[in-house]
């Protein structure tokens, strides 16, 4: 039988922990292999991402309306119960009985039948736990939260869930942790993030901030595209776009173009003559800081898949070298097929270790570091990343970040310019580093930084544009004392 949508999304979902790679990873091979396409193929993304995304608040929705614990309930079984759950919670254009329905239909064609009584009755009751009250900003009903004209938010209560775009559902008994008591519980399961992540931004943001990034993370994904410049103008790809009937408009980078409707990227014009990539805005920034020109020498490192490399070569109108650095041969394969497909010639790529690479000393006009990070600016295109990332990972993270700068500083020419880059928000990563290697390094100047606000208006992160210097015993003298 032709695997259906629900069908795909639960042998993903399921296996994902067997295997190191990101499921998120394998949805698109899958999707070519099956050959799922129009609708199917666009629920088995969403079911996809949107598991793994709110898999927290799944669970809690779930355990009120199951008399077994977890423990005692098979790891298979409660996938699929999530993926029920799922599509009873946040999915308003599939009707509750075809939810229940699909879902429990998926025990017999797995081979487990003997799951469908347990299955059935448990979404049943998450069905009943959900009200038909639910809304988006600006109105909501009136037991809802609701946004003032300030764009603050009312106090909501234990029995409210939040859906997307600033959206809230109302439930009919109390099941999360009450907001106002435990702030950071609630936003753990109502948003679904990992508690420790919660804790530690509840301590540095407002309820109100807070929020806002809750919803932002959990948003449909944006397209963006960053026009090649080598092969286009901005202005003939929009033009191609909106001929093909795409909804597409400019961003604030001037070579960005937003895409305002679900599209597959392979098939947008463009796609195969080399006319863009996809990039958000925020990773755009880091190549415009640095500012190549054309002829310089430009190491870029940590550079798989691309996108920052093939900027930087468009940048640079296709003159002069950049040298491409990653740890892993099919990293730099992918970096070959986009500088091929996008017409970029002065790229070569060199495999080697993170924090040693053979490279000599002082070679470099400019450097690009976009460092290994706890990616927390880009939690909503990475979902799985928020599940995988453990408190104690942002030591070992700045340790690495501090190894991988101090050996991009050795490169660096005298004069020359180079861009610190993460996809984090937290501040270990960020400044608080950047400020602590210029307190060892004299012969470094800090001459812009970039903060990076996730949703304002696109990924969060952090960039620093450091720039070298000659060795002045004096400025050192000072800093010693």
């Amino acid at each position: 039988m032709p695997i259906t949508a629900r069908e795909l999304a639960y042998d993903l979902l399921s296996h994902a922990d067997e295997r190191k790679e990101f499921v998120t990873d394998r949805l698109e091979q899958r999707l070519a292999a099956e050959g799922l396409s129009g609708p199917d193929r666009g629920l088995a993304v969403e079911l996809v991402h949107g598991v793994i995304q709110r898999q927290a608040t799944l669970d809690v929705l779930i355990h009120a309306c199951s008399k077994r614990g977890r423990a005692n309930i098979e790891p298979d079984l409660w996938t699929l119960l999530r993926l029920g759950a799922y599509q009873l919670a946040f999915l308003d254009g599939i009707p509750p009985h075809a939810a229940v329905h699909e879902t429990v239909e998926l025990t017999k064609r797995t081979g487990r039948p003997h799951w469908t009584g347990f299955a059935n009755g448990v979404l049943r009751g998450v069905n009943r736990l959900l009200t038909d009250e639910h809304s988006t900003a600006p109105s909501p009903p009136t037991a809802l939260p609701r946004w003032g004209e300030g764009g603050e938010l009312s106090a909501p209560g234990p029995r409210v869930i939040p859906l997307r775009d600033g959206g809230f559902r109302l439930l009919i008994e109390s099941v999360l942790p009450d907001p106002t008591s435990d702030p950071a519980g609630y936003f753990a399961a109502a948003f679904s993030f990992p508690e420790w992540i919660a804790r530690r931004w509840c301590e540095r943001f407002d309820r109100d901030e807070l929020w806002r990034l809750g919803f932002w993370l959990n948003s449909p994904g944006r397209l963006c595209l960053r026009t090649n410049l080598l092969r286009a103008t901005r202005e003939e790809l929009l033009d191609a776009l909106v001929a093909a009937g795409v909804s597409a408009r400019p961003g604030d980078v001037p070579e960005a173009i937003w895409i305002d409707s679900p599209a597959r990227v392979d098939l947008l014009p463009g796609f195969t003559e080399g006319w863009f990539s996809v990039q958000d805005e925020s990773g755009m920034h880091a190549a415009r800081l640095l500012a190549p020109r054309p002829g310089e020498r430009v190491l870029d490192l940590c550079a798989a898949p691309g996108g920052k490399t093939t900027h930087l070569a468009a940048l640079m109108h296709n003159e002069g070298s950049i040298l491409a650095v990653d740890v892993r041969q099919d990293k730099l394969d992918r970096i070959r097929e986009n500088c091929e497909r996008l017409g970029v010639t002065i790229v070569r790529t060199h495999l080697s270790d993170t924090d040693e690479p053979s490279l000599s000393p002082g070679d470099f006009d400019a450097i690009l570091l976009d460092v290994p990070c706890s990616n927390t600016g880009v939690l909503g295109k990475r979902p799985e990343a928020r599940w995988r990332l453990r408190a104690k990972d942002i030591a070992e993270l700045t340790s690495l970040q501090r190894r991988l700068l101090a050996f991009a500083v050795s490169r660096l020419a005298l004069g020359g310019r180079l861009v610190y880059s993460t996809c984090s928000i937290e501040l270990e990563e960020n400044r608080q580093l950047v400020e602590s290697v210029l307190t060892e390094r004299p012969d470094l100047r800090l001459e812009r930084e970039v903060h990076l606000v996730p949703g304002r208006p696109a990924d969060g992160g952090y960039q620093a544009l450091l720039v070298g210097q000659a060795f002045q015993p004096d400025i050192a003298e000072r800093s010693d004392r």
